[in-house]
């Protein structure tokens, strides 16, 4: 079994230019975790953003959160991303919560994190800069080494 993190974040057109259904899928080696959400394109393009410049400074915090956990706010799902430093030298990490807000046997919950460089997660950002711009692309990035974004891709999850 392959134990290597990895992020998979797949883009089907959907009102487009101004909404769009992002699958993301991910893993830290021992846990996994897939979401679909129905965002906005600009929201890809903050995402990217974010993540090139990341950390601005230590302590540092990115937070993009997609819809709500509780029930009564009647969201399809939950979705956390959240890149943060884990000390006073800089480290960095990259935290995922998922919840598909299902009730049995459909549900599914999961939270991680992945250690990942700076300079890693930088090149996280610079692949959903370049997934914004593509109706219909996938990234795949890897936080040791390995990384690729093909557009129109065809394979999914």
């Amino acid at each position: 079994m392959d134990r290597s993190p990895f992020i998979r974040v797949r883009r089907f057109p959907y009102e487009e230019p101004y909404h769009t259904q992002v699958a993301f899928q991910a893993s830290n080696g021992l846990f996994m975790g897939t979401c679909d959400i129905y965002c906005a394109v600009a929201d890809l393009q903050a995402i990217g953003s974010a993540l090139e410049a990341f950390p601005r400074n230590v302590p540092d915090e990115y937070r993009f959160e997609y819809g709500s956990e509780r029930r009564e706010d009647r969201f399809s799902s939950y979705l956390l991303l959240r890149a943060f430093t884990t000390d006073s030298a800089g480290h960095c990490a990259i935290q995922f919560r998922m919840n598909l807000n299902e009730e049995p046997p459909r549900d599914g919950v999961c939270g991680f994190s992945i250690l990942a460089e700076a300079g890693r997660i930088n090149r996280l950002g610079a692949l959903f800069l370049r997934l914004h711009k593509s109706s219909h692309g996938q990234i795949r990035w890897e936080p040791i080494e390995g990384e690729s974004f093909e557009e129109n891709a065809e394979q999914t999850f």
